[in-house]
């Protein structure tokens, strides 16, 4: 998962998977996949967290995830909590005040049941957590008022084992359908113990590449590049060799036009605008790079020349992806407001942030 000890390398050599499974015979039956480095270090990427305990009166435990803005809150007590219900009460909690979105996915049990909170920016998880866990605690009564009509999630999982939205489509025997399998038996669980969720999205027989969708805590994760990278392609690559590349694809947001804090995904279509560039360095327009907020300047300033503009228009986006097609770069902006506030001496109300060496993206309020 996001940031785990399977996303960092063996310091002692680069592991090599043991214990392989044959498409003769179904995935689960070989237990946890095994990486073995030359030096014996074993990691399991088949490992789950350990069941969490609850504190105080509450029967939903509050767990930190790799993404320091989502955290998981899993249901500890046994219970008839489905993730429909959970889904029924995810307009309340987005109704909390610091909440920026809500990830539930849909299981067909009660058994571990859970789901991810993303947190607006600057909120506190020292006041949201206790406030969350209340509304949770609440749930039954919640699911009565309302049902399970408002289950439809711009942000919802996918049925355990699916692995895709479009699973049904997916012929038995095919390529799509082991991807599937492998992710549902050696990816998902590992991932949906962090708090996030793995889905496909397609695959290009062409080029062997993998599209996923990644959602929950993964979504905005430091370490969801390295964990898809390092991680999932190797294990998608060792039980289906056809498999090349792999890369990530943000779930759609259908509450963007009416969720203020929504993500905003970014088409960037970068314009030859070499003059205008240098008029905003000159009038005082900060330029960012994606590297811990450092600033582009002199030699590496003038290499820009191409810009796209994205106007925020009052809304506060706790992320921006960027996507460029023509130099396939893939960027997320963190906290766009942060480089926007005068009392960090932006005195202009505007920021470009330089997404490789020749295009920038002006963000504007």
């Amino acid at each position: 998962a996001c940031g785990s000890a399977l996303a960092k390398p063996v310091a002692m050599g680069l592991p090599h998977l043991v214990r392989p499974a044959f498409r003769t015979g179904g995935l689960a039956a070989f237990g946890p996949l095994i990486l073995e480095s030359p030096g014996k270090r074993r990691l399991d990427f088949g490992r789950f967290s350990q069941r969490p305990q609850a504190l105080g009166h509450t029967s939903w435990a509050c767990l930190e995830t790799p993404n320091p803005n989502v955290r998981k809150f899993e249901r500890v007590t046994p219970s008839a909590v489905a993730s429909d219900s959970l889904a029924a009460a995810r307009g309340r909690l987005l109704g909390l005040e610091g909440v920026a979105n809500v990830f539930v996915p849909t299981n067909d049990t009660a058994e571990n049941v859970w789901l991810s909170v993303t947190r607006s920016s600057g909120a506190s998880w020292e006041v949201l957590t206790p406030n969350i866990e209340a509304l949770l605690s609440e749930l039954q009564d919640v699911v009565r008022e309302e049902g399970t009509s408002s289950s439809t999630s711009s942000d919802r999982g996918t049925r355990p084992g699916s692995g895709s939205e479009n699973a049904g489509n997916i012929e038995a025997g095919s390529i799509e359908a082991e991807i599937t399998e492998v992710l549902a038996a050696r990816v998902r669980p590992s991932v949906q113990a962090d708090g996030g969720d793995v889905e496909l999205v397609r695959f290009d027989a062409a080029t062997g590449q993998v599209t996923l969708m990644l959602r929950g805590a993964c979504r905005g994760c430091p370490q969801s590049a390295v964990t898809l990278q390092d991680t999932i392609l190797r294990a998608l690559k060792h039980f289906v060799p056809e498999v090349r590349s792999i890369i990530a694809e943000e779930p759609p947001d259908e509450d963007a036009e009416t969720n203020p804090f929504a993500d905003i995904s970014w088409a960037h279509d970068g314009q030859a605008d070499t003059s205008g560039i240098r008029a905003l360095s000159k009038a005082g327009t900060p330029f960012f790079s994606m590297f811990a907020g450092m600033k582009v300047e002199g030699a590496m300033l003038r290499r820009v020349r191409f810009m796209s503009r994205l106007e925020l228009a009052g809304r506060t986006p706790e992320h921006i992806f960027v996507n460029c097609a023509d130099c396939k770069a893939k960027r997320t902006i963190e906290d766009p407001q942060d480089l926007l506030r005068a009392d960090k001496g932006n005195t202009t109300g505007q920021a470009a942030v330089v997404i490789c060496p020749t295009c920038c993206v002006l963000i504007s309020p």
